[in-house]
C-alpha cells in the first residue's frame, strides 16, 4: 500500500550525485533570489540537457515551483472570500512545507544514489 516515489531500479552514478543533489536544492533558490527557484533549475536543465537524470531532476524542480506558485495564487482567492481566511493560511502553511521538504528529501536521496521522483508531479528519467 505504501507507494514509493523512487523510480524503480534507477540509481544515480557516483559522479552525478553531488550535481543531482544540488539540482534538487536549486529549486529553493527562489527564497534567496527573485525567480531563482525557476531560473536556476532551467539553467541546469539547459546546460545538462544531454544527461537524462540531471535534466529530469531540473524539470521536476521547475514544475514544483510553478505548481506551488499557481496553488498559492489560488489560495489567495480563498483568502479574499474572508470566511475562508483560515483555510487559506492552512493551505499556505502546508504548501510552504511541501515546497521546502520535497527538494531536501530529493537531495538526500540523490546523495545516496537514488533517483527521487516528487509525488504527483515527478517524472522518471528517460
Amino acid at each position: 500500500m505504501g507507494q514509493t516515489h523512487e523510480a524503480a531500479g534507477q540509481m544515480i552514478s557516483p559522479d552525478e550525485r553531488a550535481l543531482a543533489a544540488l539540482t534538487h536544492l536549486s529549486g529553493l533558490a527562489g527564497y534567496i533570489l527573485p525567480l531563482g527557484g525557476i531560473l536556476v533549475p532551467i539553467v541546469i536543465w539547459m546546460v545538462k540537457s544531454d544527461n537524462p537524470v540531471i535534466s529530469n531532476i531540473a524539470k521536476q524542480a521547475v514544475l514544483l515551483n510553478v505548481v506551488v506558485f499557481v496553488i498559492g495564487v489560488a489560495l489567495l482567492g480563498l483568502f479574499l472570500t474572508v470566511i475562508l481566511i483560515p483555510a487559506a493560511f492552512i493551505g499556505w502553511l502546508a504548501l510552504g512545507l511541501i515546497a521546502i521538504v520535497l527538494p531536501i528529501v530529493g537531495a538526500i536521496k540523490a546523495n545516496d544514489g537514488v533517483y527521487y521522483r516528487y509525488p504527483v508531479i515527478g517524472m522518471g528519467p528517460q
